[in-house]
């Protein structure tokens, strides 16, 4: 009987180990934008181009992020409360050439995100009342 609380044990503190908590998915993952949900009509609008350098984000330990638009790179901080889901996206530097497709689009949306989910391999930043959302997929 003892063998099996051990066993038990083991397995429990297993299950613990390989489990990640949210701050780990956010920060040791890149994500790559799938594109732009509209959640009150249940619909999706493809992030163009679908180029696999942009769109891109990555967020670091130390409360900064960088990432890619349709054309530019961009870095700069972010505010996050895993308790309450709320994130601040702040941007400090930003390469200057055009956005083109949906670049203009994504960048308004970003400034605007204030509340996140967040699962094994994807993460939604919503803005506007959670009525918009950015679909992000891990993508390593």
């Amino acid at each position: 009987m003892p063998t099996l609380y051990i066993l038990l044990l083991f397995l429990v503190i297993g299950f613990f180990a390989c489990t990640k908590s949210e701050k780990d998915l956010l920060t040791d993952n890149k994500w790559k934008l799938v594109g732009f949900v509209d959640v009150e009509a249940n619909n999706m609008k493809v992030a163009e181009p679908t180029d696999e350098w942009c769109y891109t984000l990555s967020f670091k330990k130390n409360k900064k992020w960088e990432g890619i638009s349709s054309s530019n790179s961009m870095q700069g901080k972010y505010i996050i409360n895993y308790n309450t889901h709320s994130i601040n996206i702040s941007t400090e530097f930003m390469t200057m050439v055009n956005e083109s497709f949906d670049g203009y689009l994504y960048l308004e949306t970003l400034k605007k995100v204030d509340f996140f989910s967040l699962q094994e391999n994807e993460l939604k930043l919503y803005s506007n009342n959670k009525q918009h959302c950015l679909l992000y997929k891990v993508i390593y």
